[in-house]
């Protein structure tokens, strides 16, 4: 269905604003998100680039609000989300591709997407290093009871922000170089 030059333009402009928009948001409000939001965020994961298309992503979603709690313990910087509406734990998968590295690129690239289509629904959003810090990594490991070939990598937190959080300008010209 072509709608014109105007609607592709207008199309582009909502995909940025969603990239441009994007921010970290570490305080939710207390409501759950819906079945299909659920589902919209973890089929943009889906859509990621995926070296030799591998896919070696697993995802593990959270929503228990006591698994929540426990899980905010994993890192000294992930105490909000216990207040998340959801929690999703990103996993690589060696069977999928024995290289870690690429699981780690893919994997960054599907949680990109999925926080990004957070945003566009209005959902906020955080991402919390876990690998390559091995104590993380064993806490993720026994709270979630995730067996080899699965490596877990990081969370992302998610839930409707309690308030609008500003958006910084990260724009750097100086560090860029056309040649």
């Amino acid at each position: 269905d072509y709608r014109g030059p105007e609607a592709l333009c207008m199309l582009q402009e909502e995909v940025m604003n969603a990239l441009f928009t994007r921010t970290s948001v570490r305080a939710y409000q207390n409501d759950a998100l819906k079945p299909e939001e659920i589902r919209r965020i973890l089929q943009a994961g889906f859509c990621a680039p995926s070296a030799r298309n591998a896919r070696p992503w697993y995802f593990i979603v959270i929503q228990e609000k006591e698994k929540l709690a426990q899980l905010s313990r994993f890192s000294p910087y992930a105490s909000f989300l216990k207040e998340a509406a959801m929690g999703i734990l990103v996993c690589g998968d060696r069977s999928r591709n024995p290289s870690l590295d690429y699981c780690e690129q893919d994997c960054a690239a599907a949680t990109q997407n999925m926080m990004v289509e957070a945003n566009d629904l209005g959902i906020g959003s955080c991402w919390l290093g876990g690998y390559p810090n091995e104590e993380r990594v064993l806490f993720l490991k026994k709270a979630l009871q995730v067996e080899e070939p699965l490596i877990p990598l990081w969370m992302i937190a998610f839930g409707h922000p309690k308030e609008q959080p500003s958006v910084k300008d990260k724009w750097e010209e100086d560090r860029i170089r056309f040649v």
